[in-house]
């Protein structure tokens, strides 16, 4: 069921795949085509935001750069289900009933935003505190062994090195019974940090400081990272849904889980609780750092649930837990599969874009306030990349995840990232003019071949001298200059 979303959309719904597609494309071709190598630049090296980026780029000779990207992605999520289902037999001795109440957190907010990096280094840190838990015999081997996990899983993504840690002290944490069983944990777990050296080297090699520490109005915000760790579809379903996974886990609890929690999840769930809460918005130019925490946070603590000492209460339990991973793969697939055929039939308007050009996108949210709902449409121009070998102003040039850079310094200052948004007057969810006419402006001054704006309504789109409507489908339009 987990592979269901991903392979049955036209087009996936994961908001940021559209750049990763783009990022793929380039790193995996760009020796071969010179238009790419014309606008951009490669800088292979080894940093902590890899985990899709890898397997993608040796998949793209074979599958193309879109259906490799496509593959990769669509295994993330059974693969989190492995990692689920392996730290539930770790800890427990068996896969037990709670570990089925968790898997609607498979596909998660992060995993709905397309945090594709980061996703894969949880699963890979699930699967690695897995064994972690088995508390593998002491010795070189299982230091090296220890070691590599954490380069694995740091490579991924560096946020999933720091759950890998965190579960790793609730391992040892609950074990704990004197002041002398401090050092042999510390001995145990110190290969963990062997990813420390590559990190100080990446980060001593930043073109910009690290962007520091951002929080926005912490109450609020952190109210909303928990009770948001299943948004992305309709927001009644996804919020009845994370309400119904709670009864489920009370009554798991305190019906058929003999009222006792695992002591090793109990604590890790607790720590990742209070990183999440403790978390910036931001950090390093990462966006969302507390919304990726909060729902391995969850996670967790529901995997803490004991197996129930009665076989039959567990059925009902294992029942529960199925019909609710049902209800969020049928959720997301509709989803996903209604709004990819919208969005594939729009990336028609594409052929019109002269290969090797460049593209300007610019977008409008369709309505003003906290958007529950998750779609791609903000990066859709990036597939102007993949499928017309375009320059496009939607990836983000991130310093932290910089293995490409705009090779015009004017462009990358200009159209680095990010600044196809246009965002409406709000209330009334109004067009903003006056940007959207610098903005076109802007665009034109620079030589775009061919500008796509989506979410304007043709009537209130100011054409550009020396441009004409190449394209015109609801509230996306194509200009072409001429």
């Amino acid at each position: 069921m987990a592979f269901a979303p991903v392979l049955l959309a036209p087009v996936p719904g994961f908001v940021d795949m559209p750049s990763h597609m783009a990022r793929h494309h380039v790193l995996a071709n760009i020796g071969g085509v010179p238009a790419l190598a014309r606008w951009y630049a490669v800088h292979r090296q080894w940093i902590g935001n890899l985990g899709v980026d890898l397997p993608s780029v040796l998949l793209t000779p074979l599958l193309g750069s879109e259906k490799a990207t496509i593959f990769v992605a669509a295994l993330l999520a059974p693969l989190m289900v492995c990692g689920i289902f392996a730290l539930s037999r770790s800890a427990h001795g068996r896969v037990s009933a709670s570990a089925f109440l968790a898997l609607p957190l498979a596909m998660h907010q992060a995993w709905m935003w397309g945090f594709l990096n980061y996703c894969m280094g949880t699963a890979l840190a699930l699967l690695g505190a897995a064994w972690l838990y088995r508390l593998p015999k002491p010795g070189w081997r299982t230091v090296a062994l220890t070691a590599l996990l954490a380069l694995v899983v740091w490579t991924a993504h560096m946020a999933s090195w720091a759950i890998l840690l965190i579960l790793a002290a609730g391992n040892e944490l609950a074990r704990l019974r004197s002041a002398g069983d401090v050092w042999p944990a510390v001995r145990r777990n110190g290969a963990l940090l062997a990813p420390l050296v590559p990190l100080l080297l990446w980060r001593s090699n930043a073109s910009r400081p690290g962007g520091g520490l951002h929080w926005v109005d912490f109450l609020n915000t952190k109210i909303v990272v928990f009770a948001s760790v299943l948004r992305g579809t309709d927001k009644p379903v996804d919020l009845a849904l994370l309400a119904a996974m709670a009864l489920a886990a009370v009554v798991a609890l305190l019906w058929a889980g003999g009222r006792r929690l695992e002591p090793r999840l109990l604590v890790s769930g607790l720590l990742l609780a209070l990183a999440a809460l403790a978390a910036p918005t931001t950090i390093l130019n990462a966006w969302g750092t507390d919304l990726r925490t909060a729902p391995i946070a969850v996670l967790v603590l529901i995997l803490a649930i004991t197996p129930p000492a009665r076989p039959e209460r567990e059925k009902w339990v294992i029942a529960a837990g199925i019909a609710l991973f049902a209800v969020r793969v049928g959720t997301v697939t509709r989803d996903w599969v209604s709004h990819g055929r919208v969005l594939e039939a729009r990336l028609a308007m594409l052929d019109a874009v002269p290969r090797g050009g460049k593209l300007g996108y610019l977008w409008q949210a369709p309505a003003c306030g906290f958007p529950w709902r998750l779609v791609p449409d903000e990066k859709l121009g990036s597939y102007a990349l993949t499928r017309r070998d375009a320059f496009v102003d939607t990836l983000f040039m991130v310093d932290n995840a910089r293995l490409m850079t705009i090779s015009d310094p004017g462009l990358a200052a200009r159209w680095g990232g990010g600044e196809q948004d246009v965002p409406p007057i709000c209330p009334g969810n109004r067009v903003d003019s006056g940007l959207l006419v610098r903005k076109l402006a802007a665009l034109k001054a620079d030589g775009f071949d061919a500008i796509w704006v989506s979410g304007i309504p043709k009537p209130q789109l100011p054409v550009p001298e020396g441009y004409v409507v190449a394209r015109q489908v609801g509230s996306d339009t194509l200009l072409t200059a001429h």
